[in-house]
């Protein structure tokens, strides 16, 4: 009797293999159901060989040796930093000069590196971004959002600052300088946005 196949395919991307013993994650024919059963949206890649195929959930057993795999969420910190001068107040954001969302405005923002506490990354990440510096015994947790990427955004919330006390805006390696935010508007990523319309809102307080 021949041996019978069986219609699973590599799943091609990544976290496409088991970290213990390095054998693929099988994948079988999309059947278009991931983000209806709250995994996320569908991740089936076409080949040339086959019809597209679905990436597996999560979390993850290993066929070969049945380890199973997590993934947790990626944390996020963020910056919210009130500013006031003869205009009024706003928000400090930047423009990106890389990827993702090149060009685009922000909140001031980055991964927490391991071992770093929340408040360290919101001040660090503000400074690398704008030259701006804050104490982290200064910052509130003002909000905290999950992504549909699988990141969990920490909204670090400043006291308000008088503009004029802050350095000039000019260039870094993520950035082309900052600016300030005067109103609500769409910014390159959609959580910013929301943070950013909740503090204008009055729904954010140190």
């Amino acid at each position: 009797m021949p041996e019978q196949l069986s219609n699973a395919q590599p799943h091609q991307g990544p976290h496409a293999y088991c970290s213990t013993c390095g054998a693929p994650y099988a994948t079988g024919p999309s059947t278009g159901t991931a983000a209806a059963t709250g995994t996320g949206p569908s991740t089936a890649t076409a080949t040339a060989t086959g019809p597209a195929t679905a990436a597996p959930a999560w979390p993850r057993t290993c066929a070969s040796c049945g380890t199973t795999a997590y993934r947790n969420p990626l944390p996020v910190a963020v910056t919210l930093l009130p500013v006031e001068d003869a205009e009024g107040t706003g928000l400090v954001v930047i423009t990106r000069a890389i990827e993702p969302a090149l060009g685009g405005t922000a909140l001031p923002g980055g991964f927490i590196d391991f071992g770093e506490d929340w408040r360290d990354a919101v001040v660090r990440e503000l400074r690398e971004e704008t030259g701006i510096t804050a104490p982290a015994s200064e910052v509130t947790l003002a909000d905290a959002l999950s992504s549909p990427a699988g990141h969990l955004l920490l909204f670090g919330l400043l006291p308000l600052r008088p503009t004029a006390t802050l350095p000039a805006p000019a260039p870094t390696h993520e950035t082309t300088g900052w600016h300030i935010l005067r109103t609500p508007a769409e910014l390159a990523f959609p959580l910013h946005t929301q943070a950013a319309a909740s503090w204008f809102a009055g729904r954010y307080t140190p």
